[in-house]
């Protein structure tokens, strides 16, 4: 038999990610659909024992929100981002030219983890920008984060400008000029 402060920490820590995986404003939980989702998954617990948690969740710093009734209704009631602020992001990584298509795809997927399953799919709405030309390569995106590296640490950066021939021959700009940053 399992031990009862395991089971019970397992079906609080159960229970905090059902409220996350599962609800927002629009689409709450009631006591008897999380009794029934912690069974499924073999962890019995009582509309009481939901009511305790939830109450420890909002203790311990999460928006837990209860809309009492007969049927109490829960759900998470803020994330880390707002919806809108997570299509903003969504919106300037699509429309970001030095991001490549699959990089796109990669930064959108782990953006749309941050909202409910329900308002990611809002997420994944195709943003139409045009003459919208996408970068292959990928190294772009570790080039970014060196550049910011080197701003972080108050370090001097060189480069050159470059322009494509053509023949698309890599070709230097203004003499092959250094310039420090």
């Amino acid at each position: 038999m399992a031990d009862p402060y395991q089971a019970g920490f397992l079906g609080f820590c159960l229970h905090l990610k059902n409220y996350w995986d599962h609800t927002d404003e629009e689409h709450p939980a009631t006591a008897a659909d999380i009794i029934q989702y912690l069974a499924s998954i073999g962890i019995s617990t009582t509309r009481k024992t939901v009511a305790e948690d939830a109450a420890e969740l909002q203790n311990s710093g999460f928006d837990v929100i209860c809309n009492r009734s007969r049927q109490n209704e829960y759900f998470i009631g803020s994330r880390h981002m707002e919806l809108a602020e997570l299509k903003l992001l969504v919106d300037a990584v699509q429309a970001a030219k030095f991001i490549s298509p699959k990089k796109s795809k990669e930064l959108i997927g782990k953006v749309t983890e941050l909202a409910s399953p329900y308002q990611s799919d809002t997420l994944k709405r195709s943003l139409f920008v045009d003459g919208k030309v996408k970068t292959s390569n990928e190294s772009v995106y570790y080039a970014v984060d060196t550049l910011h590296e080197a701003i972080q640490k108050q370090k001097t950066v060189a480069f050159r400008y470059i322009e494509y021939t053509p023949q698309k021959k890599r070709a230097y700009k203004h003499g092959g000029q250094v310039y420090y940053e």
